[in-house]
């Protein structure tokens, strides 16, 4: 299980955002789709959910979310 630490977002692990089209992606704020880890129409959630995009967008995520254009002005996960 993941040790979530302040400052840290939880969605990728606890949702999913899944388009009109099928495509995943890794918050409601990627409007634009930017981020697409895949599509449903093409691929299972299960296969989306766990490759390469996916997996390398958490890693990032958990380093240094601020370098993530559609996470560095969230307040997902700040302690108050």
């Amino acid at each position: 299980k993941i040790n979530f630490q302040e400052n840290r977002c939880k969605r990728l692990w606890e949702s999913a955002v899944i388009t009109n089209t099928g495509e995943i992606l890794p918050c409601c704020f990627d409007k634009d789709a930017k981020y697409s880890f895949g599509n449903v129409n093409n691929e299972s959630f299960k296969s989306i959910n766990n490759n390469k995009k996916a997996l390398n967008f958490r890693k990032q995520l958990l380093s240094n979310r601020k370098q993530i254009d559609i996470c560095k002005n969230c307040t997902e996960g700040l302690k108050t």
